[in-house]
């Protein structure tokens, strides 16, 4: 079985599309539709084309079947539906079959060969333009088109099948152009001569053609005063062989209400003659038409014959078109364009007739009978014709579907867009706030290297200054003993060098070995500052002294110089004890004296540059004082404290 249908090639799932492959398509859409034919639709009267008997459900079958002139190759079959105006939805179908095949056969088979069948599946309703259906090349005497489910028609809702028009191509020949036609049955009508079988193949469909490109033309019309026939001739100045011949109708009005007739300027009879001799002394007759009534008209009359050679071809309006609401002396012919075919090429094209007298007055000239353009623009081929109206359907039935997946993406897109201008707004408000913060955390940074700096001048260099100036008195008093001047002068000079260094600390010049020893350190301070005093140094865990950060050695440092320095002032004492115990958790401090307590200070008797040098340990710092005992300083700390984590 050959494919059922040809489509435009719209994508099987457009969600696996991303959303510049779909707008491409949207716009190859549109490029596509502006070189297509335009759907254009007849107007005025005219006929309708088959109609089978109506049933009360869709379960039937009706049948149509199309004997050829002969036996011919068809390589395409196309069906033309029956339109009618929906005030909803348009333009639409009415009685196209849901359900149906096309069998092709020779004279002597019945049955024939099955080239094309269609289900609900394909999806081929709703539609208005005409189902193209290119087939493998078949040759065959017959065509049937037989349908297996109905659909409803407007009118009463009944089921029954309705066809305007079957065209079975032999490359650009519709081999079944007037074709014998048998049916299944026939439905009744008020006007029979709208829908007599013979409409089913007799060239007529429901569009016009309205091409994509060109200009339009205006139809010649001749108008003359009743009295002899009138004729235009055709030469072609060698002889052909011609075997199809195109009268396109003169152009309908577009004005609403339309104000001519669909048949107007058409001859109620002409006849149309070949000849190899100028005064047709051996015409042969070609083609014959009758209007019997206005439906035997249409946009293009499409006729066939054997071929036939001449040079010259004649057409004789026997009777000429009167209008109904014209005066009985005038008459008129006219034509949009006539083409004369040989081998499927139109040899009239700019070739202008000669008429057999001179019109009293006429819309248009002759030469616009042959410049392959109509009212709308450039004439091209009915199979092209109906071709191009297929590929628009299926345009038009792809577009929507993609113009809602787009919708749908858009759709998406702005509600991200949105989303991430909040997140873009967010993340700008954390930047300043980051800023902010930054600033303050370096507005505090430098709150506390003032802090430091000033509490590092106070207890480093305080003390040092304080040990040389105890050294110095010892020195005054040993004036007389200059064997006990020179060690003081010398640990003067140490002292002084210690001070140097501490300067040199405080200003960030310092090593980190600078306060390695941590014990040796605070012993020698010990002695330098308290000289006087009795002292009792003990440590435990010196490994886990001498791993802290030398930072945190030098603070501890500090907080015991400090320590010194405040019992060598205040306290009169006569002994120290210092107790050092490190962990690997924390750090504990202890400094003991006998002096008389910690008077002078706070409530709770902690010095403010203990307070402070305890703060940037981050250690928690005590005293107790009383006259009995003197005074017991104690501090702890941990020896991993996440600020100091922080700035390892």
């Amino acid at each position: 079985m050959l494919s059922p249908i040809v489509r435009a090639e719209p994508p099987a799932r457009l969600e696996v599309l991303s959303l510049r492959q779909l707008e491409t398509r949207l716009a190859e859409i549109n490029s596509q539709e502006k070189q297509l034919a335009e759907m254009t639709y007849r107007s005025g009267v005219g006929n309708l084309g088959w109609e089978s008997a109506p049933h009360p459900h869709a379960a039937f079958t009706e049948w149509a079947e199309i004997q050829l002139h002969g036996e011919c190759r068809v390589d395409q079959i196309v069906l033309v539906p029956i339109l009618w105006r929906d005030t909803v939805n348009g333009v639409r179908s009415d009685g196209f079959p849901l359900e149906f095949k096309i069998m092709i056969g020779r004279q002597g088979e019945p049955k024939g060969t099955v080239v094309a069948e269609f289900t609900e599946r394909d999806s081929i309703l709703p539609r208005v333009a005409p189902l193209v259906i290119p087939i493998d090349p078949i040759v065959g005497s017959w065509i049937r088109v037989e349908a297996t489910r109905l659909t409803p028609r407007a009118l009463d809702g009944r089921f029954l099948f309705q066809l305007s028009e079957v065209m079975a191509f032999c490359g650009e020949d519709n081999v079944a152009l007037g074709g014998k036609t048998t049916v299944s049955s026939m439905a009744f009508t008020r006007v029979r001569k709208s829908t007599p079988i013979e409409t089913l193949v007799d060239g007529f469909m429901p569009y016009l053609m309205d091409a994509a490109g060109g200009d339009g033309s205006q139809a010649f019309v001749g108008f003359f005063r009743t009295g002899p026939e009138v004729s235009l001739t055709f030469d072609f100045g060698e002889q052909r062989t011609i075997h199809r011949i195109h009268l396109h109708a003169a152009d309908l009005s577009e004005n609403v209400p339309q104000i001519q007739h669909s048949d107007y300027a058409l001859p109620d009879h002409l006849v149309v003659e070949g000849a190899t001799q100028a005064d047709f002394s051996d015409a042969v007759a070609l083609y014959e038409y009758r209007k019997l009534s206005i439906y035997d008209a249409g946009p293009i009359i499409i006729r066939q014959f054997a071929p036939v050679d001449c040079r010259f071809v004649r057409f004789t309006a026997i009777e000429a078109y009167k209008a109904p609401e014209a005066s009985n002396r005038y008459r008129c012919i006219g034509f949009t364009e006539i083409e004369i075919f040989e081998a499927n090429h139109n040899i009239a094209a700019g070739i202008t007739p000669s008429g057999s007298f001179e019109f009293e007055r006429a819309d248009g000239s002759l030469s616009s009978l042959t410049d392959g353009r109509n009212h709308f623009g450039e004439i091209m081929s009915v199979r092209d014709l109906v071709s191009q109206l297929a590929h628009r359907h299926e345009l038009e039935l792809e577009r929507p579907l993609i113009q809602a997946e787009l919708k749908s993406r858009y759709r998406v897109q702005s509600r991200n867009l949105r989303w991430a201008t909040v997140i873009a707004a967010l993340l700008a408000v954390g930047i300043v706030f980051t800023i902010l913060v930054d600033r303050l955390i370096r507005i505090r940074e430098s709150s506390r290297l003032k802090e430091r700096f000033a509490a590092d001048l106070h207890d480093e260099v305080g003390a040092d200054l304080h040990a040389i100036g105890l050294l110095s008195d010892l020195a005054r008093n040993a004036l007389e003993s200059p064997a006990q001047i020179d060690p003081i002068l010398a640990e003067i000079r140490a002292v002084s060098q210690d001070a140097s260094n501490s300067v040199r600390h405080i200003a960030g010049l310092r090593v980190h070995t600078l306060y390695s020893g941590l014990d040796d350190l605070m012993k020698q301070a010990a002695e330098r500052i308290v000289v006087q005093l009795e002292h009792k140094f003990e440590i435990e865990g010196k490994e886990f002294v001498e791993n802290l950060r030398p930072r945190t050695r030098a603070d501890l440092f500090l907080f015991y110089k400090e320590c010194l320095v405040n019992i060598s002032r205040h306290a009169d004492a006569t002994r120290l004890g210092t107790t050092l115990k490190a962990t690997p958790k924390e750090i504990h401090l202890t400094i003991t004296d006998n002096g008389h307590g910690l008077r002078g200070f706070s409530s709770n008797g902690i010095p403010p540059s203990l307070k402070r040098r305890a703060k940037l340990l981050g250690a928690k710092v005590t005293a107790e004082s009383c006259a009995e005992t003197g005074t017991r300083i104690d501090l702890q700390f941990k020896r991993m404290q996440w600020n100091q984590l922080k700035k390892r």
